[in-house]
């Protein structure tokens, strides 16, 4: 008997695996990955504008306030380049600060 263990059939268009290549020499970076230390991980999260909230809030209770500030706020977010947040809130600021200021100018206009 032999003592060959039995080979798999191979298909006639089967071209064996190449062997696994050598590995990089020590202290270099495989695949063009870049070398550590390297600027490149996960950008910082954009932070909230607090002129933002604080103008969106004081629109509600002292308009005028509220209008100045959030036009402010929107004035930073939007010089920022991405680095902070709060819009919307900035801009619902200035909308809600305006209306509550021409419903207040109406009013006493029609007293």
């Amino acid at each position: 008997m032999s003592s060959n263990p039995p080979q798999p059939s191979q298909s006639p268009g089967y071209t064996p695996q190449p062997p696994y290549g050598q590995q990089p020499p020590y202290g270099q970076q495989p695949y063009g990955q870049p070398p550590y230390g390297q600027p490149g991980g996960y950008p910082q999260p954009a932070k909230m504008n607090t002129l933002a909230i604080v103008g969106f809030v004081l629109s509600f209770l002292i308009s005028l306030v509220g209008l100045i500030i959030s036009i402010i706020a929107l004035i930073q977010i939007n010089g920022s380049n991405g680095t902070q947040k709060g819009k919307g809130l900035a801009i619902a600021g200035i909308i809600i600060g305006g209306l509550s200021m021409l419903f207040t100018l109406y009013s006493l206009g029609n007293r």
